[in-house]
């Protein structure tokens, strides 16, 4: 009997002190997501267990140690919280504890700078600054804001490691770079919010005029111009350069631009605006390779260059020839294989001049859905209307539509697939609104779509043409290719309509295009992935009677390129130094010892 009363006493006592766990940690859990307004204290006072009967004794002690255990836990939290991310003196943590005594634990990294004195004989608490020993009303109601004001302004607060000394100098580099970066007018420094937010970031902030800023980032430009001269006059390769030239349209006024493409020693692709500057009339060629040429002595780069990239204007082609002669003439180094691969047409203004050509067979032929996309944008109501209408047809909006522009073909590739798009609303919008008269038959949208989709890869590859970020040499021969089989494709199609645009693209192809660019046919050579087996799969399917006479044109100038390259190296580093270099080491070709490849 005994033992049976010992073991219900122990079961008893072991399910209250379940119980009673479970209750403390529900309580503890609500009390903290309700910390900002349910005090310490409390938390004794909401615990309640069931009415299960009396406890003992042993129960009742270890309620009261799991309670402080969990309350030195949040203890420990928070002097953890408050001790973080700061340098501490041995000194102020140990004032701050013992003098901050009111109930609500103080987490504030104000209280390593003041020490509570108490409430005063005018009823109002206040601490006291451990630097300059002021006085300030410190209630708990009003917060600490008027204690951090103080700190910013102590004459006696030491620097801690988090303060800054503010730099006029630092100051005024970082604000030419948000202009630069971002774009902004030199107006922006006098901006009234701007100089606000900065005096509140710092008081001791000093403003500049938009003068001083326009002088400031003029400077930035001429160190970055010293430090790019430097690193292009250590740079041992050669350079290819684009160029090309505008005339705004509401100045007259004519403009030149001059850009440095290199891989350096880091295998970075490097691409660097020389030069952006007026160019006054006549723009002649003779007068376009003048400024050329004075440009790249001014950058130390006439004996560096490979080749030149420009558009298909005409004054570029005598231009181009007199740049050509006058950089052979350049004494050392001049141009590699006597300028052969030193012109290299653009290949994005090429695709473009050839789809133009076609796009003249389309232009009456989209004449309506060109007009209905004008009649939509034409005003704000027809917007909305039309909107309704793509809402009732249960079409995903997306982009909305976009008129074409004479001078990018592209754009109208762009109205084509948006219009069609919406080809349901624009059959609603007809019923909506007696004065649309231009709603295109079902032929016309079929004849667009046709028209989409034959435009479509030409869009696709001028897009990867136009990249920046990423090497585009080794993409053009495949590129090319696609192009010329799409247009021998279409060129025999039973459409009548696209045929006779095929026809006309090709002979357009056929000028600029008829012999691929030599110097970027090497470059898909020189891909590790296609090498000169895609060469020869390629011409064979375009052109299969000179298929193998192509590659060996390709394999024959590449190593000439090649040991052009490997005598100029080895003639200047025997003259400049007797220390082998990494360029003396290539001394074995690939094509020499493999002439099969």
């Amino acid at each position: 009997i005994t033992l049976f009363i010992s073991i219900c006493d122990m079961s008893h006592m072991t399910t209250s002190i379940a119980n009673a766990t479970s209750m403390f940690v529900d309580a503890s859990m609500e009390l903290t997501s309700h910390a900002s307004i349910v005090a310490l204290p409390q938390r004794k006072e909401s615990k309640r267990l069931p009415e299960e009967g009396p406890m003992d004794s042993q129960t009742l002690d270890t309620l009261a140690a799991l309670e402080a255990a969990n309350e030195q836990m949040e203890v420990d939290n928070d002097d953890e919280a408050e001790t973080q991310g700061q340098a501490q003196s041995e000194t102020q943590p140990v004032q701050a504890t013992e003098t901050v005594s009111h109930s609500k634990r103080a987490k504030s990294l104000v209280w390593n700078h003041f020490v509570v004195v108490g409430v005063e004989a005018d009823g109002k608490r206040r601490s006291r600054c451990i630097h300059c020993n002021k006085k300030l009303v410190s209630e708990s109601a009003s917060g600490t804001s008027s204690l951090k004001r103080h700190l910013e302004i102590c004459p006696k607060k030491p620097p801690s490691s988090g303060d800054r000394e503010y730099d006029p100098k630092v100051d005024r580099d970082m604000i030419s770079e948000i202009i630069i970066f971002h774009d902004q007018p030199f107006k922006y420094v006098e901006y009234e919010k701007v100089r606000a937010r900065d005096k509140y970031l710092n008081p001791k902030c000093q403003h500049i005029s938009r003068q001083t800023a326009g002088a400031d980032v003029y400077k930035r430009y001429e160190e970055e111009r010293e430090k790019l001269k430097k690193e292009l006059s250590e740079f041992k390769g050669r350079v290819s350069f684009t160029s090309d030239m505008w005339t705004a349209s509401t100045t007259m006024t004519g403009y030149i631009c001059l850009t440095a493409h290199y891989v350096d020693e880091s295998f970075k692709l490097n691409n660097k605006i020389l030069v952006f500057c007026e160019l006054k009339p006549p723009h002649t060629g003779e007068e376009v390779a003048n400024k050329l040429i004075s440009c790249l002595k001014e950058w130390g780069l006439e004996k560096k260059v490979f080749s030149m990239t420009l558009d298909n204007a005409t004054y570029n082609d005598s231009m181009q020839k007199i740049l050509k002669h006058r950089l052979q003439m350049a004494s050392g180094n001049g141009l590699l294989c006597d300028g052969k691969f030193f012109h290299v047409r653009c290949c994005a203004h090429i695709l473009n001049l050839i789809v133009k050509e076609g796009l003249e067979i389309a232009v009456g032929l989209l004449e309506n859905i060109r007009e209905s996309v004008k009649f939509v944008k034409a005003s704000g109501s027809r917007i909305e209307a039309f909107a309704a209408c793509v809402q009732s047809a249960g079409i995903r909006s997306g982009a909305g539509l976009s008129l074409d522009v004479p001078t990018r073909w592209n754009s109208t590739y762009d109205m084509l697939a948006r219009a069609l798009k919406f080809r349901d609303a624009f059959t609603s919008l007809k019923e909506c609104d007696r004065s649309y008269k231009s709603l295109p038959s079902e032929d016309e949208w079929d004849r667009g779509q046709k028209i989409c989709e034959f435009l479509k890869p030409f869009s696709t590859i001028t897009t990867f043409f136009s990249g920046v970020r990423y090497p585009t040499a080794n993409a053009y021969f495949l590129q090319v290719w696609k192009i010329e089989r799409l247009l021998m494709k279409y060129a025999s199609c039973d459409d009548p309509v696209m045929k006779e645009m095929a026809k006309k693209m090709r002979v357009k192809f056929s000028k600029y295009w008829d012999e691929y660019s030599l110097v970027l046919a090497m470059g898909a050579v020189l891909d590790p992935r296609l090498k000169l087996q895609i060469l020869r799969t390629a011409y064979d399917k375009v052109d299969p009677r000179n298929a193998e006479k192509k590659v060996e044109i390709v394999k024959k100038n590449l190593k000439k390129l090649y040991e052009e390259y490997g005598a100029k190296f080895q003639s200047s580093s025997s003259t400049s130094s007797a220390t082998p270099t990494p360029y003396e080491l290539l001394t074995e070709s690939p094509l020499e010892d493999d002439l099969n490849y």
